[in-house]
């Protein structure tokens, strides 16, 4: 390599795409997939139309780091969520991870609370997602956005002692999706997604959980 050769992009430009790609998400929450142009991304970014096509080789390359991003994003809250409760919750005898237990159902009602609350704009982006990228063919970067939800579960289940962790956490994470998907249409009660949870995961929930008494406000 010659004196003053790169190897990569520079810091800078690295920053610059990160700034574009933090636009492009807050694009795609206030207006959806379909409305997430390069227009409307340089716009939130404060730069050029021309910039954004300098950074990206087209606005599918945005809208999936974007995605992967707010997925990112929402994994970090529920692992605040998770440590929130220390490890004193009111809980039925468990195997070995008790604590680890707590916390995957910490995560599990944590979960839920924007459908209880009636903030539906990650659910409804995710399913906007995942349908355009199926009709374009592009299942690849559906599968990523997938995976980080699904790798978390797995991490969270292996701790609680499940043995069959990463076959039981995408029927977990699989679930869960349908609830939001269909919560604006029907509503499921949280004792009913604790109870399906329960048995996908294989881990007991919290005393009174399956009555309701877990629900979150």
């Amino acid at each position: 390599m010659t004196r003053g050769a790169r190897s990569g992009p520079s810091p800078n430009h690295l920053a610059k795409r990160d700034e574009i790609v933090s636009a492009a998400v807050e694009v795609l929450l206030r207006d959806g997939v379909h409305r997430c142009t390069v227009r409307a991304i340089a716009a939130a970014a404060g730069v050029s139309k021309g910039a954004v096509h300098y950074y990206f080789r087209d606005v599918d390359e945005i809208v999936d780091m974007a995605m992967a991003q707010a997925t990112r994003g929402w994994i970090a809250w529920l692992r605040s969520a998770a440590d929130s409760g220390g490890d004193t919750d009111d809980h039925t005898d468990t195997p070995s991870g008790h604590a680890a237990a707590n916390r995957f159902w910490r995560v599990v009602a944590a979960s839920v609370q924007p459908f209880v609350r009636g903030d539906r704009t990650l659910m409804p982006l995710w399913l906007d997602y995942w349908s355009t990228c199926t009709r374009a063919g592009r299942t690849e970067p559906v599968g990523t956005v997938h995976e980080l939800l699904t790798t978390y579960v797995t991490e969270l289940l292996t701790d609680a002692g499940v043995s069959d962790a990463p076959d039981r956490s995408s029927a977990v994470t699989c679930y869960l999706f349908g609830v939001g998907i269909q919560e604006p249409m029907r509503s499921v009660s949280f004792a009913s997604v604790v109870r399906h949870v329960s048995e996908l995961g294989g881990v007991q929930p919290p005393a009174g959980w399956l009555d309701g008494a877990g629900q979150p406000t």
